[in-house]
Protein backbone atom coordinates (compact mmCIF):
# COMPACT_ATOMS: atom_id res chain seq x y z
CA UNK A 1 0.00 0.00 0.00
CA UNK A 2 1.11 3.47 -1.01
CA UNK A 3 1.29 6.34 1.26
CA UNK A 4 -1.01 8.13 -1.23
CA UNK A 5 -3.42 4.72 -0.48
CA UNK A 6 -2.89 4.96 3.12
CA UNK A 7 -3.79 8.63 3.35
CA UNK A 8 -7.26 7.91 1.13
CA UNK A 9 -7.97 5.21 4.00
CA UNK A 10 -7.37 7.94 7.07
CA UNK A 11 -10.14 9.98 4.87
CA UNK A 12 -12.68 7.42 4.13
CA UNK A 13 -12.46 5.94 8.09
CA UNK A 14 -13.03 10.09 8.81
CA UNK A 15 -15.76 9.91 6.55
CA UNK A 16 -14.75 13.17 5.15
CA UNK A 17 -14.84 13.79 1.32
CA UNK A 18 -11.75 14.83 -0.29
CA UNK A 19 -12.58 18.47 -0.04
CA UNK A 20 -13.49 18.31 3.35
CA UNK A 21 -10.46 16.47 4.41
CA UNK A 22 -8.66 18.71 2.25
CA UNK A 23 -9.79 22.16 3.77
CA UNK A 24 -8.52 20.62 7.42
CA UNK A 25 -5.09 19.85 6.40
CA UNK A 26 -5.06 23.16 3.56
CA UNK A 27 -4.76 21.15 0.57
CA UNK A 28 -7.50 21.21 -2.56
CA UNK A 29 -9.35 18.71 -3.44
CA UNK A 30 -7.38 18.23 -6.59
CA UNK A 31 -3.83 18.21 -4.67
CA UNK A 32 -5.37 15.93 -2.68
CA UNK A 33 -6.71 13.71 -5.39
CA UNK A 34 -3.31 13.45 -7.12
CA UNK A 35 -1.66 11.97 -3.72
CA UNK A 36 -3.95 9.72 -3.01
CA UNK A 37 -3.70 8.85 -6.48
CA UNK A 38 0.12 9.04 -6.44
CA UNK A 39 0.74 10.82 -8.98
CA UNK A 40 1.96 13.69 -6.45
CA UNK A 41 4.08 12.81 -3.22
CA UNK A 42 3.09 13.95 -0.05
CA UNK A 43 4.94 16.71 1.67
CA UNK A 44 6.05 15.98 4.91
CA UNK A 45 4.00 19.38 6.08
CA UNK A 46 0.98 17.54 4.76
CA UNK A 47 1.77 14.30 6.64
CA UNK A 48 2.57 15.66 10.01
CA UNK A 49 -0.55 18.06 9.65
CA UNK A 50 -3.10 14.41 8.33
CA UNK A 51 -1.28 13.10 11.76
CA UNK A 52 -1.68 15.81 13.95
CA UNK A 53 -5.40 16.48 12.65
CA UNK A 54 -6.30 13.10 12.50
CA UNK A 55 -4.80 11.50 15.49
CA UNK A 56 -1.97 8.81 13.01
CA UNK A 57 0.78 7.25 13.90
CA UNK A 58 3.58 9.64 11.58
CA UNK A 59 4.99 5.67 10.81
CA UNK A 60 2.14 3.89 10.07
CA UNK A 61 1.41 6.81 7.36
CA UNK A 62 4.98 6.81 6.07
CA UNK A 63 5.53 3.06 6.05
CA UNK A 64 2.13 0.92 6.40
CA UNK A 65 4.44 -0.48 9.88
CA UNK A 66 2.23 -0.69 13.20
CA UNK A 67 -1.38 0.31 13.90
CA UNK A 68 -3.25 3.44 11.92
CA UNK A 69 -4.12 5.44 15.08
CA UNK A 70 -2.69 6.56 18.42
CA UNK A 71 -5.00 4.64 20.90
CA UNK A 72 -5.94 6.77 23.56
CA UNK A 73 -9.31 7.83 25.84
CA UNK A 74 -9.23 11.17 23.56
CA UNK A 75 -9.23 9.18 19.84
CA UNK A 76 -12.94 9.04 19.19
CA UNK A 77 -13.71 12.32 20.50
CA UNK A 78 -11.01 13.82 18.41
CA UNK A 79 -12.72 11.74 15.71
CA UNK A 80 -16.06 12.81 16.36
CA UNK A 81 -14.74 16.65 16.69
CA UNK A 82 -13.42 16.81 13.36
CA UNK A 83 -16.07 14.94 11.93
CA UNK A 84 -18.83 16.98 13.30
CA UNK A 85 -17.07 20.28 13.37
CA UNK A 86 -17.63 20.37 16.87
CA UNK A 87 -16.36 23.33 19.27
CA UNK A 88 -14.70 23.28 22.54
CA UNK A 89 -17.70 23.60 24.55
CA UNK A 90 -20.02 20.64 22.26
CA UNK A 91 -16.54 18.11 22.59
CA UNK A 92 -16.67 19.24 26.96
CA UNK A 93 -20.13 18.15 26.56
CA UNK A 94 -20.08 14.96 25.38
CA UNK A 95 -16.94 14.36 27.32
CA UNK A 96 -19.11 15.66 30.96
CA UNK A 97 -22.16 13.43 29.49
CA UNK A 98 -19.73 10.46 29.00
CA UNK A 99 -18.31 10.42 32.40
CA UNK A 100 -21.87 10.59 34.02
CA UNK A 101 -22.84 7.58 35.55
CA UNK A 102 -25.97 5.09 33.74
CA UNK A 103 -28.63 6.84 36.00
CA UNK A 104 -27.63 10.43 35.23
CA UNK A 105 -27.42 9.98 31.75
CA UNK A 106 -30.62 8.68 31.79
CA UNK A 107 -31.80 11.80 33.82
CA UNK A 108 -30.45 13.90 31.01
CA UNK A 109 -31.90 11.92 28.46
CA UNK A 110 -35.06 12.41 30.18
CA UNK A 111 -34.44 16.12 30.02
CA UNK A 112 -33.51 16.31 26.99
CA UNK A 113 -36.78 13.92 25.50
CA UNK A 114 -39.03 16.64 27.49
CA UNK A 115 -37.40 19.54 26.01
CA UNK A 116 -38.18 18.09 22.06
CA UNK A 117 -41.65 17.39 23.94
CA UNK A 118 -41.91 20.64 25.06
CA UNK A 119 -41.50 21.86 21.70
CA UNK A 120 -43.92 19.65 19.60
CA UNK A 121 -46.30 20.49 22.47
CA UNK A 122 -46.08 24.46 22.01
CA UNK A 123 -47.48 26.01 18.73
CA UNK A 124 -44.94 28.21 18.26
CA UNK A 125 -41.06 26.23 17.32
CA UNK A 126 -39.61 27.47 20.87
CA UNK A 127 -41.05 25.69 24.42
CA UNK A 128 -42.47 28.02 26.98
CA UNK A 129 -40.95 29.07 30.05
CA UNK A 130 -42.76 27.00 32.25
CA UNK A 131 -42.13 23.54 30.29
CA UNK A 132 -38.44 24.58 30.44
CA UNK A 133 -38.78 25.06 33.89
CA UNK A 134 -40.51 21.68 34.25
CA UNK A 135 -38.37 19.84 32.43
CA UNK A 136 -34.92 21.25 34.34
CA UNK A 137 -36.72 20.35 37.54
CA UNK A 138 -36.78 16.74 36.72
CA UNK A 139 -33.67 16.69 35.77
CA UNK A 140 -32.05 18.13 38.55
CA UNK A 141 -34.04 15.47 40.64
CA UNK A 142 -31.93 13.13 39.81
CA UNK A 143 -28.57 15.13 38.74
CA UNK A 144 -25.67 14.27 41.24
CA UNK A 145 -22.43 14.02 39.45
CA UNK A 146 -19.95 11.70 40.19
CA UNK A 147 -16.89 12.76 42.18
CA UNK A 148 -13.67 13.96 39.84
CA UNK A 149 -15.89 13.49 37.22
CA UNK A 150 -15.40 16.04 34.28
CA UNK A 151 -19.11 16.88 34.60
CA UNK A 152 -18.82 18.31 37.96
CA UNK A 153 -16.35 20.76 36.12
CA UNK A 154 -18.64 22.74 34.74
CA UNK A 155 -19.52 25.65 36.34
CA UNK A 156 -22.77 27.94 36.76
CA UNK A 157 -21.40 30.17 34.58
CA UNK A 158 -20.94 27.61 31.68
CA UNK A 159 -24.46 26.37 32.13
CA UNK A 160 -25.67 29.68 32.30
CA UNK A 161 -24.33 30.95 29.41
CA UNK A 162 -25.56 28.16 27.40
CA UNK A 163 -29.30 28.34 28.57
CA UNK A 164 -29.17 31.98 28.02
CA UNK A 165 -27.65 31.81 24.09
CA UNK A 166 -30.27 29.83 23.19
CA UNK A 167 -33.19 31.62 25.10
Amino acid sequence: MTIGERIRLVRKKSKLTQAEFGEKIGLKQSSLGQIESSTRNATDRTILLICEKFNVREVWLRTGEGEMFHESDDTLLEQLRIRYDLNDFGVRFMTAFLNLTAEQRDVMQGFAYAIIGAKAQTTSSEPTTEELEEAYKKMLLGFAPRKGSSASNITSDDSSSAMTSEG
